[in-house]
């Protein structure tokens, strides 16, 4: 029986270091597909109107040959920097992805989002559909599709007449964090019980866990794949291809490639003892997923610290550069439920690491 291979990454920068080529290292292994899939998370333009944020990502648009020699057939537009130039700079790259032939998701002309695309390869069609969670609006005329529950399970419904499977892609979940949350595991299932074979997540910049539900896929997250790791306190590194097979009755076999992003902002396979590593992490982080136990209070003992340091950061650069408007959206959003569960949690983990500690003295 024919089938189609489809391979994903995360979150691609097109930023470079040293003059060397954002893919050259990995080339040859993206190139093992029928399609692939990545999230642009930059705006190939270097005009429009600058976002109020502490990253801005944008690209000349003569960087999106890169991917067009990389053999990248789509891309998810829809994530929170997509909009970082505005509407010129979102046209501008619409237009440069359509001047190379590379398809696109998540992102429209018009005020009205996309009923998605169906990819046809070896007589198998794919559909797909790509989200945003984040507080945005997307000025008059052009379209980021928002992560909206009953909307994505409407679009997949409608999208399924039309194709063999339906892969949506979710820009989502809280960033340097290394489970996806309960909330997101319910969507999750909730996608794949209305439709979705295939769910391809990213945001996090870090690898998640993967879960075979019912007859579906889901990657949590991806985690960056060509980007600039310096940014990151931690400096994360890890990541991964995830390539899938699939038939007209579902999901043939898949396997995630283990890969690192050099000091040059470059993937490469990992090799090795690193290679390990990276493989033991994904099934680690997978299996933890798959028996349960991302509960939400054990989540937000993990993430509550690094979400409330990193957010904080970020508010204190915004309210150095434009005052007033930024501080009175740090008060409001210290006092949201999120960061009051993400207080409790960091308590209680402190409180837990102080027991252990007593305990071996």
């Amino acid at each position: 029986m024919t089938s189609v291979r489809l391979r994903a990454v995360g979150d691609v920068l097109l930023w470079i270091k040293n003059n060397k080529e954002p893919f050259a290292r990995i080339q040859h292994e993206l190139q093992q597909k029928d399609l692939l899939f990545g999230n642009l998370e930059t705006v190939l333009s270097e005009s429009g109107t600058e976002s109020r944020k502490r990253w801005v990502n944008t690209t000349p648009p003569e960087a999106g040959k890169y991917l067009k020699d990389a053999g990248f057939d789509i891309v998810s537009l829809a994530n929170n920097h997509t909009l970082d130039m505005g509407r010129e700079g979102f046209e501008n790259t619409l237009a440069g992805l359509e001047t190379l032939g590379i398809a696109y998701v998540g992102g429209t002309r018009g005020d009205e989002p996309s009923s998605g695309l169906v990819v046809e390869h070896n007589g198998i069609r794919l559909g797909f559909l790509a989200y945003t969670s984040g507080r945005f609006r997307s000025p008059p005329g052009v379209t980021v599709a928002k992560l909206k529950k009953k909307t994505i399970i409407n679009d997949i419904r409608a999208l399924k007449d039309r194709c063999d499977h339906v892969v949506v892609s979710l820009h989502w979940g809280i960033e340097n964090t290394y489970y996806p949350s309960p909330a997101q595991i319910r969507l999750a299932h909730a996608l794949i019980d209305s439709g979705a074979t295939l769910i391809l997540g990213h945001h996090s910049h870090t690898i998640q866990g993967l879960e075979r539900y019912k007859d579906g896929l889901i990657a949590y997250s991806l985690g960056n794949f060509q980007f600039d790791t310096e940014i990151f306190k931690e400096k994360i590194n890890s990541t991964m291809i995830l390539s899938v097979d699939l038939d007209r009755h579902g999901i043939r076999d898949y396997t995630t490639i283990p890969c690192i992003i050099n000091s040059d902002f470059q993937p490469e396979v990992a090799e090795g003892q690193t290679r390990e590593l990276v493989q033991r992490w994904i099934a680690g982080c997978s299996d933890r997923v798959q028996r349960g136990e991302v509960t939400r209070r054990w989540w937000f003992e993990e993430i509550g610290e690094d979400y409330l340091v990193y957010n904080l950061e970020s508010y204190r650069y915004r309210i150095r550069q434009h005052g007033l408007a930024p501080l009175i959206e740090c008060g409001v959003w210290l006092a949201t439920p999120f960061c009051l569960n993400c207080y409790a949690g960091t308590i209680r983990k402190r409180l837990k690491q102080r027991s252990t500690c007593r305990g071996h003295a």
